[in-house]
Parts: structure tokens; C-alpha cells; sequence
């Protein structure tokens, strides 16, 4: 008899800001955890194949976070994952969001396609500005590195996150659970959801969640970042966005404090101005923050006939953001930037498998995306004022401003197949194949006026005054139009040899691909300077997956090397006339990322329970001859330097977690469980100069809890402690003198409940 079950959401604002809509479920679908009580490994299934597997029999390096632990350590974004799964980094870095997974990533610009994929709940999202989004009532997430091109698509070159939200069950279930902590963190969060009869379900989720803010402003007494979150059927965000604090400044000999940037002399001349990490204060000027809504309708259709399952997943997707910020990090209006952006996208995809356990096991399908990019870059130049003359006829156009607005389509059409033979009852031998072709079209304008206001208010000049070189080398104005298209066959192959009951062997080969582009966020107005070409990468792994010890032992291993060519990086330069210095994205490099991942898990008793990620990872430039430079050599007028056989970036040689979690047994069946969760991470640059101003150094983090349980009940409370060792670990770059930090030391008491 054919099965039909069709999955509907609906996601306003956040990562997974949503009423989990109406579902219609096939029975036995749902997943269950095991039981806390027993004294073994527990049972994680994922779709990394799209197909539902054991996380132990898929042949790939998968790192699984599920949605009960990030609740319990109130983890609410993906930046978070920095802080519990090596060779993983999130963060905000202003223009964008940054994702890197084994030192490959895309950097901070708004028109790249990222090289880390990332999909909720199948559907692919286009731009990583959706990283800042709240979760919100998720099943589990799914960290899938190295090339993911056969099941994921052309833009996982470097991995993918895929996230599944919880659907509904075939009985009633929900959650609820309330924090308060330090700074004014706060979050209130609750699901329900169940069947509505034998073949419909449905679930609701909501979620509030935010703080007051870590770092002082001594100009404005307040704190930042002001954040506010809503998750649900209908809702919004605004926060005040990541603040600022100043660093290097005064710089270093032989650097000038005027060379560093418009603000830090300025900075520097204003007394008692605080500088430095060490301390939870800034001197930004009011007025800078960003806003960001998302909206997301997802249908996923099963249906199964002649022992088959065909799947349809449509999906429409935007976001709109705006950026104010003001560049220098002074208390001074000197030079703003406003940026708003926006992003809308749809997908449908058509995939059809065959049953599981057969000799042969196949799927096949085909996928279309079309999307629209479209993001502006507005700076009002305050600092420049006193060097106009009177006499200059832009002496009533003061000040002056730059607009540049960049709009991009594209359409994405790929088709793609598995073949898997079940050789022996060891041996298992699978073939992938994709095919991508992706045209993209832009058209960019930029145009100098005046700025009527600190943040927008652009009001271009008359056509007579627009310098046909720009002013103060910031690029030629006009309009420019172009369009491309890409090509790309991508075969993927596996071999995997059970050498026990509960242990696999697995070897696999795979070719990657990312579409070339152009770049948004050049200030040159130059048409060579915009387009870019495709990168490749071919990858290998050798991996183990076990267990031992009457399922007591988890021990996984994953040794890999990758090859890209034809990198995709953004080149920091001086323009010629003068200026800032301008951003260039050129296919300069070919890299190698080398390395090896330990998971291990040890079930010691009902009572206490161990587990290490540890990873060591060699990701390197092989060949970039003509890299960017650091702030050093620009002062000394060097535009590029050899960065051949050095460290890419957010890649640092050793990193990792450990936990140990010991439960103790109290009268009246009641539960106390403490938990220690210290992450390492060896230095690395935040910069693809390697800049040694933009080197984190090595660092332990530690966070723990204390849980109560009456298991009976259902109910919990903990008490969780985030960086007790309160060590100053860097979050973005603003500029040479200018950067964020993590949070601090916070603690925060939590209360959660379910049934």
C-alpha cells in the first residue's frame, strides 16, 4: 500500500524561528533517544545520505550535536558550535558571517557563495547571514566535513551543517524552559506537538530569548550587544549588534596612529577612552546596530509506491538586514557605514530512493534554485570635511558620501545519483555523481553625494561634479553589468569493510565545486576587478568507526587530506589615488587541508560518563604568491606578499573538547548531575594576510553546569557556567584597530520541564 507524508513549516525570522506548521507523519518515523538509564552508547541516526542510517554506518566524518544538549547548555546559534566541535568556526565578521570547517572557508563578503554549506531542514540557505538567527526547537545538527558535493550540491566544498528541526510524534510530547543569568541573558522557551489523528500532526514552538549586553559604552553608559530575539509563527529581531572595542591603538613602531585609520588619532586625543581586551568597555558613538528578519516556508513531500520512496522539497526563503556601524570606534562621527541587504531564494528538489537492504540500493534526483542578492554599501565621510577648500564647489556638498548598490540573479540547475552494491555482508562499494550549471547576472552602481545624516541619508552629486577617478581614491563612479556561467561534473566514491559486528572501515573519494562570481563589495569601479572563476577541490578520507566493550566504547577516527585549486580569497589593497585600502577577490591560492579527528565516548557506568573531540589539522596555502598584506608591509608601501606554505585562516594546529559528566544518586529518586566542558584551541589568524595584529592565541575555555532531576517528574533545574576561566578569545575584526571579543565569564540558572 502507498504511504503518503508531507512536512510543512513555516520559519519567520531565526534559523528556526518556527511554528513547525501542520505535519502529516507515516507512523514509526519519529525518532527515539535512548534511555539516560541505561549503561551504554546512545543511538543517533542521521540523513547525511539522505537517507535514515545509524550514525555509526555512514562512511563520512559526521559530528552530531542533538537539541536536548544544546537546551541544557542554553546554546541559541550556530556560533556556538565553535565552542563544542573542533575544526568548526562561526562568527559574525561585520560585512558578513564567517563559516569555516577545516580552515576552508568564504570570509567576510556578502556576494560569495559559502563554501560551507548550509541546509535546515533540506533546504539549502544561500548566504550565512542566517548564522546570527536563533535556534529554535531543533531535533539535531548535523556537522558534515570535508566535500559534500553528491547529496548537498556545488557550494558544500568545505562541509555542510545541516539542520533538522523536531517534527511531530504519534503521541503528545513538549518542553518548556526559562533562564536567567548574568548581563540580563535571558530565555523563555516551549513546544508542543502530537498527532491530530492517525495520519496528521502538528507542532508548535516559540522562543524569546536575549541580554542586556557585556560591554560598557563610557560615552553613553549603556551595554552591548542589546539583544532581543522572537521566534515563532509570526515574528521579528533586532539587536544592537556585535560591539566594538579598540585594540592596537596606539599601534605598534614603525605604524603612525594616522596611518592605522581616521579614528585612532582622533581616539587617542580624546583622555580616558578605554583600550585593550582587558577590560569590558568601548568609546564607540551611539547609534550603530543591526537588524535582521528572516521569513522561510518549507513542504517536504513522501510518498511511497513499488518500493520506493519520492521525495519533494520546495522551499522560499529571504532576509532582509541592515548594518549601521560606525568604522573608526570612536565617540567621534568620523567614518559610517550603512549596509542593507537582502536575499530571496527558492528551491525545489525531486529525489526518488530505493528500499534499504537490497544488493543494490540507488537514488537519483534533480534540483532548481533561483535567487535574487541584492546589498548596498553607504559611507558617509565626515573626517574628510575640514580637507575640502571653501572654494571647492563641493564645499555645499558636504559631507561627502559614497553609494554603492550591487544586485545579483542567479539560477542553479544540478542533477545527481548514488549507486550503492552490498557486495558481502562486510563489504560495501558506493559511486556518486553530480552535475551543477549555474548562471549568474549582476549589475552594480556607485555614486558619490552627501550624507545628510550620521547613518544613510545618501543625496548623490549633479552628474558635472562626479569625479570621473573617484575621490580620495575610492573608486570610479558609474554602472557596471555582467553575467557568467559555470559548468561543473562532480563524481564521489566510497568503500566500507565491516572488520566487526559494531566496527567499520571506510575509504572515500570525493570532487568538489564552488561557481565563480562577482564581487559585490569592490569599491574600485573597475569591471576587471569584478568576476572571479570557480574553485575544485578533490578530497580523500580514511576513516574507522567502532564500538567496543558491549556498546560501553565509542571510538571513531577520520584521517583526511583535501586539495583545492583556484581559491576563492579576498585581496586587501591600496588603490592607487589614496584611500582605504579596497577589497579584491581574485583565484590566487591553491591549498591542502591535512589532518586527523579523534571522537571518543566511554560509558564508565550509569553513573559517569567521558567523552574527547580532538582534532589535528595542517591546512596550509600550497601556492598564493601574491597574498594581501599585513598592516606592517602596507605601511612600508609592500601591496603583496608570498604566503606560500603558511596557515590558512581559523585553522589552528590543535584544538578540541573534552567532557566529563558524573550523576549521583539522591533520596527520593531526585538526580544531580555535574558536567565539565573545557574546549583547547592552539593559536591561529582571523585574517587570510596573516596578520600577527589579527592572531588569536592558544586558549583553554571552560564551562560546566550543575543539573537536579526528578525524572519522574519530568522536570530539571541546572545552573550553567559559560568561559569560567573568563579568557578574552576574539570574536571578529572591525579593522586594524578595532575587533569584538566572546563573551565573558556568565552564569545562568535555568529551569525545564517536559512530557
Amino acid at each position: 500500500m502507498a504511504k503518503l507524508s508531507v512536512v510543512s513549516s513555516r520559519r519567520p525570522h531565526s534559523l528556526m524561528s518556527l511554528l513547525a506548521g501542520l505535519v502529516a507523519i507515516a507512523p514509526g518515523l519519529s525518532y527515539a533517544a535512548a534511555s539516560e538509564e541505561t549503561n551504554t552508547l546512545e543511538e543517533v541516526t542521521v540523513t547525511a545520505q539522505r537517507r535514515t542510517e545509524r550514525l555509526q554506518d555512514v562512511p563520512i566524518s559526521v559530528q552530531v550535536v542533538t537539541g536536548q544538549a544544546l537546551a541544557e547548555q542554553n546554546h541559541n546559534s550556530l556560533e556556538d558550535l565553535t565552542q563544542m566541535v573542533p575544526d568548526v568556526h562561526v562568527g559574525p565578521s561585520g560585512a558578513t558571517s564567517d563559516m569555516y570547517i577545516r580552515g576552508i572557508g568564504s570570509g567576510g563578503n556578502e556576494s560569495f557563495d559559502q563554501s560551507v554549506g548550509l541546509f535546515i531542514d533540506d533546504i539549502y540557505h544561500g548566504r550565512s547571514r542566517t548564522t546570527q538567527a536563533t535556534f529554535l526547537d531543533l531535533d539535531r545538527i548535523e556537522v558534515l566535513k570535508g566535500p559534500q558535493s553528491t547529496f548537498f550540491g556545488n557550494n558544500a566544498i568545505a562541509g555542510a551543517l545541516s539542520i533538522v528541526t523536531k517534527k511531530p510524534g504519534d503521541t503528545l510530547d513538549g518542553f518548556a524552559r526559562a533562564l536567567y543569568g548574568e548581563y540580563g541573558q535571558y530565555a523563555a522557551e516551549g513546544a508542543v506537538g502530537g498527532p491530530l489523528n492517525d495520519k496528521l500532526g502538528a507542532r508548535a514552538a516559540v522562543t524569546f530569548n536575549g541580554g542586556d549586553g557585556w560591554i560598557k559604552n563610557v560615552n553613553t553608559g549603556e551595554y552591548a550587544p542589546h539583544v532581543h530575539d522572537m521566534a515563532g509563527r509570526v515574528t521579528g529581531a533586532a539587536f544592537s549588534g556585535q560591539p566594538m572595542q579598540i585594540v592596537n591603538c596606539p599601534p605598534p613602531p614603525p605604524i603612525t596612529p594616522n596611518f592605522a585609520g581616521p579614528g585612532c588619532a582622533q581616539y587617542l586625543s580624546v583622555a580616558g577612552l578605554p583600550t585593550g581586551f582587558d577590560n569590558n568597555r568601548s568609546g564607540d558613538d551611539p547609534g550603530q546596530g543591526n537588524d535582521l528578519s528572516t521569513f522561510e516556508d518549507v513542504l517536504t513531500i513522501n510518498y511511497r509506491r513499488w518500493g520506493h520512496t519520492f521525495t519533494s522539497v520546495s522551499g522560499f526563503y529571504n532576509y532582509h538586514f541592515d548594518l549601521q556601524f560606525g568604522n573608526d570606534g570612536t565617540p567621534l562621527t568620523l567614518l559610517t557605514t550603512e549596509a542593507p541587504e537582502k536575499y530571496h531564494q527558492f528551491s525545489q528538489e525531486f529525489r526518488v530512493a530505493s528500499a534499504a537492504g537490497q544488493p543494490i540500493e540507488y537514488l537519483a534526483g534533480a534540483y532548481f534554485q533561483t535567487d535574487d542578492t541584492f546589498f548596498g554599501l553607504e559611507n558617509n565621510y565626515f573626517f574628510a570635511t575640514p580637507f575640502v577648500p571653501a572654494s571647492s564647489p563641493l564645499a555645499a556638498y558636504l559631507p561627502l558620501g559614497r553609494n554603492i548598490t550591487f544586485s545579483q540573479s542567479e539560477h542553479s540547475y544540478a542533477v545527481f545519483g548514488s549507486v550503492t552494491w552490498n557486495a558481502t555482508e562486510r563489504l560495501k562499494v558506493s559511486g556518486g555523481l553530480r552535475g551543477s550549471w549555474v548562471d549568474k547576472s549582476y549589475s552594480q552602481n556607485l555614486f558619490y553625494g552627501t550624507g545628510t545624516q550620521p547613518y544613510g541619508g545618501f543625496v548623490a552629486l549633479p552628474a558635472a561634479l562626479e569625479s570621473p577617478s573617484g575621490f580620495f581614491g575610492q573608486g570610479i563612479p558609474g554602472t557596471l553589468n555582467g553575467d557568467r556561467s559555470d559548468r561543473a561534473w562532480m563524481p564521489s566514491a566510497r568503500i566500507q569493510y565491516k572488520i566487526g559486528p559494531r566496527a567499520m572501515l571506510y575509504t572515500s573519494y570525493a570532487r568538489g565545486f564552488k561557481a565563480g562570481g562577482f564581487n559585490g563589495t569592490d569599491t574600485s569601479g573597475v569591471a576587471a576587478n569584478q568576476p572571479f572563476a570557480p574553485e575544485h577541490v578533490n578530497a580523500y578520507e580514511l576513516g574507522l568507526k567502532s564500538e567496543w566493550l558491549n556498546d560501553t566504547v565509542l571510538l571513531n577516527l577520520a584521517v583526511f587530506r583535501s586539495d583545492y585549486d583556484d581559491l576563492q580569497v579576498a585581496i586587501n589593497q591600496l588603490p592607487a589615488g589614496g584611500g582605504p585600502a579596497a577589497l579584491l577577490v581574485k583565484n590566487a591560492a591553491t591549498s591542502r587541508a591535512q589532518g586527523v579527528e579523534l571522537e571518543g565516548q566511554w560509558v564508565a557506568s550509569r553513573d559517569f560518563r567521558f567523552g574527547a573531540n580532538i582534532a589535528y589539522l595542517d591546512s596550509y596555502y600550497v601556492s598564493y604568491p601574491n597574498a594581501g598584506s599585513t598592516i606592517v608591509q602596507l605601511f612600508n608601501g609592500i601591496q603583496v606578499q608570498d604566503l606560500s606554505g603558511r596557515p590558512t585562516e581559523f585553522a589552528p594546529r590543535w584544538n578540541g573538547s573534552v567532557y566529563a559528566t558524573y550523576t549521583a544518586m539522591l533520596g527520593s529518586d531526585y538526580r544531580l548531575t555535574t558536567q565539565l566542558s573545557p574546549y583547547f584551541s592552539s593559536s591561529y589568524y582571523l585574517h587570510d594576510s596573516d596578520d600577527p595584529f589579527f592572531e588569536q592565541g592558544s586558549y583553554i575555555r571552560l564551562d560546566a553546569s550543575l543539573s537536579l532531576e526528578k525524572p519522574d517528574s519530568r522536570w530539571a533545574v541546572d545552573l550553567i557556567g559559560r568561559n569560567l576561566t573568563d579568557r578574552n578569545i576574539l570574536a571578529a575584526l572591525g579593522s586594524f584597530y578595532t575587533a569584538s571579543k566572546q563573551q565573558p565569564r556568565t552564569v545562568a540558572v535555568q529551569a525545564r520541564f517536559s512530557w
